[in-house]
Formats: structure tokens, sequence, C-alpha cells
């Protein structure tokens, strides 16, 4: 058997050679990233026009509710309302009776508040001559 022989190139070719394919293989990392940037930018451009679709269709809800007629239809279809009864307003020509209210809460009068002072008040008061 012969002996396994060693390559005659040199170490710099190897790196020289190393060097050159990484330099190849180089751009098709950068596109391939461009390109899923590009897909993701795209797939936000997607998001954006349906969203601004949605908020153009709720616009025109919110205008086609604010008609008086439109807010009637809607309330008596999807929520099952009835116009309100008519309001009868009757006038009577007696005075009211005076209003009787608990004894908690009319004024209380007659009723003196005295007030205790603080014991240095009355302590200084007995120590000073008057």
């Amino acid at each position: 058997m012969r002996p396994l022989q060693r390559s005659g190139l040199p170490l710099a070719v190897w790196i020289a050679v190393l060097g050159i394919a990484f330099a190849a293989f180089l751009p098709v990392l950068q596109t391939s990233d461009a390109t899923s940037a590009a897909a993701e930018v795209r797939t936000l451009e997607q998001d954006r026009a349906r969203l601004q679709a949605e908020v153009r269709l709720l616009a025109s809800q919110v205008g086609e509710l604010t008609a008086l007629a439109r807010v009637e239809q809607v309330a008596v279809e999807r929520l099952d309302m009835v116009p309100a009864r008519p309001t009868v307003v009757l006038k009577v020509p007696e005075v009211p009776p005076p209003r009787l209210l608990p004894a908690r809460f009319l004024p209380q009068r007659d009723i003196e508040v005295e007030t205790a002072l603080p014991w240095w008040q009355s302590l200084f008061g007995v120590l000073v001559l008057r």
C-alpha cells in the first residue's frame, strides 16, 4: 500500500479558493434576505389595504346610521324597540301638601353647640390673669 500523498498546493492557495467560494456564496445569502424582506413588506401592505377597506366600510355604516329614518328602522328591526306612548300632562289646581321630612333631615334649631376647648387653652386660661 502506498501512503496517502499530500497535495502539493500551498496553504495560501487553499485560503484563496475558500475566500472565492465564500465571496460567490455571499450574494446568494443577501438575495435570500432581500427576498424574504420583500415578501414581508408585501404581506404588510396587503394587511394595510385590508384594514383600510374595513375602516371605509365602518365609516359608511356610521354614515348610514346617522340618518334619523335609518336609526328608527334599526331600532325597530334589530333592537325590537317600539315608539314611546304619548305623554299626558295633568294640571292640578290644588296646592300640594307641605312636605314632612323626618327630623334627622331638618336643620337643628335652638340648640347651642358648646365647643370643648383643647386642654392647652383651658390651662392657659387658668394660668393667665384676667
